[in-house]
């Protein structure tokens, strides 16, 4: 199944919603750190989303599907604000799903929140991309959009 929505399996159709059912199970991947569908792991793990499901009411059980390699680096409260969009993302019902617009906005609150609020990071700077794959260098431009506001950025 790994980031398909069940209706797009069943129909072959794509919606937003399945967009925003794809975004929840990404949130999950980032919570964890696991890969949506792993046939390396146990029979019981090798499903993300049913893999999660038991752990996410009690702070203690959910600490327990936080990916390790975060080494307890992170708010927990955060965490578990994130996992409760994800859970509104993956309704399997794609009428009871949030439109993408609205999962954004609760997730810019989440990080908001966990920076202190009225602090928010700065929008991502990068470097510009050098495509060097024709043996010459060539700069290409990069437009970031700051999420909060809409502003748009353009990097050289």
């Amino acid at each position: 199944m790994g980031y398909a929505a069940p209706e797009y399996i069943q129909t072959g159709r794509l919606t937003s919603k399945i967009d925003v059912w794809s975004y929840g199970v990404f949130l999950y991947e980032l919570i964890t750190g696991r890969l949506p569908l792993d046939k390396n792991r146990p029979k019981s793990e090798q499903k993300l989303l049913e893999w999660v499901k038991p752990y996410l009411s009690k702070a203690k059980k959910f600490e327990l599907i936080v990916d390790p390699r975060l080494k307890r680096q992170y708010q927990l409260k955060s965490a578990q604000k994130l996992a409760a969009v994800a859970n509104r993302c993956v309704v399997r019902n794609p009428k009871s799903r949030p439109k993408m617009s609205e999962v954004l906005e609760m997730v810019n609150q989440i990080v908001e929140a966990s920076t202190g609020a009225g602090n928010p990071e700065p929008p991502l700077k990068t470097k510009p991309f050098v495509d060097t794959s024709r043996g010459t260098e060539r700069k290409h431009n990069r437009r970031i959009i700051d999420s909060r506001s809409g502003d748009k950025f353009v990097h050289h």
